[in-house]
């Protein structure tokens, strides 16, 4: 994982890094553009892989990024508009002189509006520029950017001797996960898209889909035809929200001037605020803005209609599982080599391996039993043997959130022989062992595919009860005899000793089970 986020961040901070100077010398605007790019795109690639650094340094160097993105941007905000108001008031005298349109020569109102825009940002600009430089100048000061290259470069360059290749067959499950987390950021604005006054709604999705891009680029050398089509189409509605979130801004910005102007007294020698002839031109101004953004909006939801009904969202999760080019899949292996390397990885946290080995034997006992219900596969009953074996090595860290880092864990796994539905699979049964959160709560989930959700919810729901019928990790349960009886489900318990903790609580974790299974569940 770190050998591969080191050779994601190192272009983005060279290409943060080599736009300092034209920043400060201000020549090219494009520079700061450059700049602001690159500071987003290592901002949005950092929180990847936080894990690769030390906390105290990635925090630093996180926000050396986001401090450098906030003053970029505000310049680069500023120079778009200034170049947007060159082109407009081009356009707009344009059109009057080819007779195309109402006459606007350089003394008509809306002209001369545009010309108070303009002179009021260029000031405006020419006072950012100032806090740019120092912030740049701040920025090689602190010498913070190439510390952080010397980190990332020494995740690639590892030790000098006996270095063996990292394999990377973690890295698709997890990229899956990530991409699929900020999937699920744009879609949970769904319920917006078709209020057209929902402007901050709009806004933030129009953040989430530039940060879905972003991670899209992250990941796309993984997969087959590098995710160009789906990046793609996120593109297009970015740049759509975009164009609507800039007339969001001229339509607030000029209505506040219109609205501090409209009670104000003015002298007739105060030079500094708009005229009767300035104010009409903003008006106009505001109105085209107005019209624009009412076209756009149109535009924008069609587009999004498109994007659904052409299943874009969908096709992007398929090709998360199965376009994953070969070089990151892992080789095929038979179930006994797969078994070993699991249970070397169930020994990180040695002290766990007899109640994990206990829990994977009630969990496959229950899961032979109830065969006539669930009908699952053998693959299925190995997939849920790997969970079993795994489900608790995240107490290497302690009890709080173990299961959850078991599944993170199982995820990111080099050693383990799985693709990524599987890898999916076996982290989702393991992460809910315990908790409210069932496998449908997590966004990994959604990647999967029907079939593949519907058993990880079946094996999730024995597994709980397993992990259930060794809360005290004693062992005590010596067998698991159930039968599937009208309407509900009995198991029969033989124990070494006193279980009764045991099937209490596996009564408790039987939730599960019958909330998938639909029937009733009982131990005697």
């Amino acid at each position: 994982m770190c050998f591969f986020g080191a050779n994601q961040l190192l272009p983005k901070i060279d290409a943060l890094a080599a736009e300092t100077s034209g920043v400060k010398e201000a020549e090219d605007i494009e520079c700061i553009h450059r700049m602001r790019v690159a500071s987003r795109r290592l901002r949005a690639a950092m929180p990847l892989f936080s894990s690769c650094f030390p906390s105290k340094k990635y925090d630093t160097w996180l926000s050396e990024v986001r401090e450098i993105t906030r003053v970029l941007g505000v310049a680069r905000d500023t120079d778009v508009q200034i170049a947007f108001l060159k082109k407009f008031r081009k356009r707009t005298v344009a059109i009057g002189k080819s007779g195309a349109g109402r006459a606007q020569d350089p003394g008509t109102p809306l002209v001369v509006g545009i010309d108070y825009l303009l002179s009021d940002l260029k000031r405006q600009r020419i006072a950012l520029q100032k806090d740019v430089i120092a912030s740049v100048e701040q920025i090689e000061k602190r010498q913070e950017l190439p510390a952080m290259r010397v980190v990332a470069q020494s995740l690639v360059d590892g030790p000098t001797t006996g270095r063996k290749r990292p394999s990377l067959t973690g890295i698709p499950p997890v990229a899956a996960d990530h991409i699929g987390r900020q999937l699920a950021v744009v879609l949970s604005f769904s319920p917006w898209v078709r209020h057209p006054d929902a402007i901050a709604e709009h806004h933030a999705m129009r953040i989430a889909t530039k940060k879905l891009r972003y991670t899209m680029e992250v990941y796309a050398q993984l997969y087959r035809l590098g995710l160009r089509k789906s990046i793609g189409r996120v593109t297009q509605l970015q740049e759509i929200l975009g164009s609507l979130h800039d007339c969001d801004v001229w339509i607030d910005q000029v209505t506040r001037v219109l609205l501090k102007e409209r009670t104000r007294f003015r002298p007739v020698n105060e030079s500094n605020r708009p005229s009767s002839t300035e104010l009409s031109g903003l008006k106009l101004f505001l109105a085209n803005r107005d019209a624009e953004r009412t076209t756009l909006y149109r535009k924008f939801v069609r587009y999004w209609d498109v994007l659904c009904r052409s299943g874009t969202w969908d096709d992007l999760r398929q090709v998360l599982v199965t376009r994953v080019k070969n070089q990151y899949l892992p080789k095929d292996a038979d179930i006994d080599a797969s078994r070993l390397a699991v249970l070397q990885r169930a020994m990180v946290y040695p002290e766990g391996l007899l109640h994990a080995r206990h829990v994977t034997g009630v969990a496959l006992a229950l899961f032979d039993r109830l065969m006539p219900l669930h009908q699952m596969s053998e693959r299925s009953r190995f997939l849920l043997e790997c969970a079993g074996m795994l489900h608790d090595i995240g107490w290497k860290s302690g009890k709080k959130g173990h299961g959850e880092l078991s599944g993170v864990l199982i995820l990111a796994d080099e050693s383990i022989p799985f693709g990524v539905a599987e890898r999916s699979i076996i982290s989702l049964v393991a992460r809910t062992h315990r908790g409210k959160k069932g496998p449908s709560d997590h966004v990994l989930f959604s990647v999967l595919s029907l079939e593949d959700q519907q058993r990880t919810r079946e094996l999730s729901a024995l597994l709980r009860i397993a992990d259930g019928l060794d809360f005290r990790h004693l062992g005590v349960v010596e067998s698991v005899m159930c039968s599937i009886q009208p309407g509900r489900v009995e198991c029969v318990i033989t124990p070494y000793e006193n279980v009764t903790p045991e099937k209490e609580r596996a009564m408790i974790k039987a939730d599960r089970f019958e909330e998938v299974f639909g029937l009733p569940f009982f131990i005697v």
